[in-house]
């Protein structure tokens, strides 16, 4: 079964009138409206807005989530009216308590997405409405590890699986019979380290009001501009990097894996963003080196997202497969997962993009 993924940075900014003259894909140029006020989502708000925010692991009754959901089922639907089946999900730290507001959100009525369809000429809207007919919440671990036993990577033994997500992050044993639950714990994600070289930076320059979000992407490319002159980060980013491995997540692994546990797996995958980061992977490599096999699969960034679509994939059957919808509504992005129907085209060389590679 063949997907697709589309990614969009998890911020928001208003912004009422309809901006044009904008050429690129939908998902570059994202204006939602909410009544009478407008919002630039993802890399519009980003490339046009001065102060693009998101608040960290916000709830389903917040509005910028409310804003980046529908963005995702805008670009799942291709910008058209029907029904889809949505699975979607959340860290474990807060699942509970957000299951039943996602369902609320998602599942009472049918999702109106008003957007600014004409940014070439004098701007326009136009309105979507998708009738969510099955929904599903799961917890972002088991969305991962659906994916890696039903995805590609059709591992069906016993494995670890860390999540390294920008909010949080995520780890659990799974093995033959099941989730170990001990196992299952949730720390600080990659924003500890984000937030500590912003501390840094912040002690010996004026960063002109960028936020952490707008840090982060400076974080993923390794430089930044700071009073017209372009700085590498790559040394520093790999130190906050370090610190935040030993400072949090070793401890954290150390506590939630025992040497009973060591027996059971000998593999640990590494998922979600913080997988795209050599340096971070080292860590993990040097620790468990002997013990585990460290593993960053194909795509690991996007595995919450195709976990929740083989879920959704199940509910809609062969049939239906275009109906089927993963949405990952991160804290750093928001991926949609969906059945990939284009045709193949002609091989051509394919360029990989930037993987955070070190210099």
């Amino acid at each position: 079964m063949k997907t697709k993924f589309l990614t969009i940075p998890s911020v928001i900014e208003r912004h009422d009138k309809p901006l044009t003259q904008l050429t690129s894909a939908l998902a570059k140029r994202i204006q939602l409206f909410e009544g009478n006020a407008g919002f630039l989502v993802g890399d519009l708000a980003l490339t046009q807005g001065h102060a693009p925010y998101r608040n960290i692991n916000s709830s389903p009754a917040d509005l910028d989530y409310q804003l980046l959901a529908k963005a995702g089922l805008l670009l799942a639907s291709g910008a058209k009216s029907g029904e889809l089946v949505i699975t979607t999900g959340f860290p474990s730290a807060v699942y509970e308590l957000f299951k039943q507001q996602a369902e609320q959100f998602f599942a009472v009525r049918d999702v109106i997405i008003e957007y600014n369809s004409d940014t070439l000429n004098g701007g326009g809207r136009s309105r979507v409405q998708l009738t969510i007919s099955h929904l599903e919440v799961m917890s972002e671990i088991m969305g991962c590890i659906n994916a890696i036993r039903k995805g590609p990577t059709a591992d069906d033994g016993s494995f670890f699986v860390v999540s390294l997500g920008y909010g949080t992050c995520e780890t659990a044993l799974s093995t033959t019979e099941g989730l170990v639950a001990r196992t299952c714990m949730s720390v600080p994600g990659l924003r500890h380290a984000v937030n500590t070289l912003n501390d840094e930076l912040s002690a010996s320059y004026y960063l002109s009001m960028k936020n952490e979000h707008v840090v982060n992407q400076s974080f993923q490319r390794g430089d930044i501009v700071i009073g017209r002159k372009r700085m590498n980060l790559l040394s520093a980013r790999s130190n906050h990097l370090a610190s935040y491995y030993n400072e949090i997540l070793s401890p954290a692994m150390r506590k939630a894996f025992s040497d009973t546990d060591f027996e059971k797996a000998n593999r640990l995958y590494l998922v979600g963003g913080g997988a795209l980061y050599p340096e971070l992977v080292s860590h993990f490599k040097q620790e468990f080196d002997g013990i585990l096999d460290v593993i960053v699969p194909e795509g690991a960034d996007n595995f919450a997202a195709l976990g929740y679509y083989l879920r959704s994939a199940l509910w809609c059957g062969p049939n239906h497969a275009e109906r089927a919808v993963g949405l990952d509504i991160g804290n750093a992005y928001t991926a949609v997962s969906t059945h990939d129907t284009e045709k193949p085209a002609k091989q051509k060389e394919v360029v990989p993009e930037s993987a955070f590679l070190e210099e």
